[in-house]
């Protein structure tokens, strides 16, 4: 049997994880929310004073694997009590950043063993965890999870699915150079709406697509993303997501860290009149992750502001070499009419075989059935 092992510390600097994630990514197959330039920063702004634990896996003396949780005690349906432990995230209290493509950070070809070496440390090694959750994982590392649970961690646990959420993004390899080839990906109809909707916007003047060439210039980018945003949130009554100064904070502190080394873009498209609208993107190994977005919303129902801005998006970066426009999670029709791609990403908990789990399952297996009774009846 190969010599894997694994080990555990609470982090007291990010400092001391840098050097061994920088190398163990080179080697992963991993999203940007596993780099060192999404965890960093999380840790920095958001983890630090919940005191996370750092699993190491190794094989052989080598690192092979790296995952950082947060505990928190939680209560539901008024019989469950548990200790459980939060993958790369913290959901409460104002710090969920929102984590997408999450999982551990494994070394290519151990990913089923960095997977069943970290769950059965934390679940038999570490007594005080009941559960742990993984948010938002994707289709490859949902499956290198299942399958370190049917190998090796029958006997001691169980995963149980939570949510799962399509992921909609544009395979720019697919389409051809230009505006018209990519509008003519889409159905007429939608197809018809944009070229009258760039039609009008350009009546006065050229459209015009800028990415932020400084820090200083995409921190500013923000600043006008931040104003639309809020503007059309506030205008449907409800807060957006800078209202979160804690998500705010976090990002600024993205943008100012990760500009430099190229993993942040920060697009505005504008007329005569002044900005159509921003994008805050990441930018890691060919992929374009849409994280943010702020459009300034026409009182004339033709303009359609988020599918021009998309559209000149998607058809800069195809010029810029990337390979995926990843709308991300969210089943919206925007997403379905502009996308030709979909993923699936799943929010898990992996749970200790014990009886409270199981009594809870059989009681959420029976209001289920009572309730599909309910809506059969009405």
């Amino acid at each position: 049997m190969p010599a894997y092992s694994a080990t555990s510390r609470i982090i007291r600097h990010p400092a001391e994880l840098e050097r061994d994630w920088l190398q163990l990514q080179e080697r992963a197959d991993c999203s940007f929310f596993q780099s060192w330039g999404w965890i960093g920063i999380w840790l920095e702004q958001i983890a630090m004073d919940l005191h996370p634990l750092v699993v190491r896996v190794w094989f052989e003396g080598t690192l092979v694997g790296l995952g950082i949780v947060t505990d928190k005690h939680i209560s539901r349906h008024l019989v469950i009590r548990s200790d459980a432990r939060f993958v790369h995230e913290y959901p409460f209290d104002d710090r969920n950043m929102v984590i997408e493509y999450n999982g551990l950070l494994a070394d290519r070809g151990h990913e089923q063993a960095v997977y069943s070496e970290t769950i059965n440390h934390l679940l038999q090694i570490e007594p005080a965890c009941d559960e742990l959750y993984f948010g938002a994982l994707g289709e490859r590392a949902y499956r290198v999870l299942c399958d370190s649970a049917e190998t090796r961690l029958t006997d001691i646990a169980s995963i149980r699915l939570l949510e799962e959420s399509p992921a909609y993004s544009v395979s720019l390899g697919q389409i051809g150079d230009g505006i018209d080839a990519y509008l003519a990906t889409l159905n007429k109809n939608r197809r018809l709406q944009i070229r009258r909707s760039l039609r009008l916007y350009g009546e006065r003047s050229p459209l015009s697509l800028e990415c932020a060439d400084s820090t200083e210039e995409a921190l500013d980018f923000l600043d006008g993303l931040k104003e639309l945003h809020t503007d059309r949130w506030q205008a449907e009554g409800r807060r957006g997501a800078f209202a979160n100064r804690r998500w705010e904070v976090f990002h600024r502190s993205l943008v100012a860290a990760r500009f430099g080394p190229g993993e942040i873009q920060l697009l505005r498209v504008s007329n005569a009149d002044g900005p159509i609208g921003f994008l805050y993107n990441f930018i890691w190994r060919g992929r374009v992750y849409v994280l943010q977005t702020g459009f300034r919303m026409p009182e004339d129902k033709r303009l359609m502001p988020g599918y021009v801005v998309h559209t000149l998006a998607i058809v800069h970066n195809r010029q810029q070499g990337m390979d995926i426009y990843d709308l991300m999670h969210g089943d919206s029709l925007y997403k379905r009419l502009l996308c030709n791609r979909k993923e699936t990403l799943r929010w898990v908990a992996v749970q200790r075989k014990h009886w409270m789990f199981k009594l809870e399952h059989r009681l959420l297996k029976m209001a289920r059935r009572v309730l599909g009774r309910g809506k059969a009846a009405g």
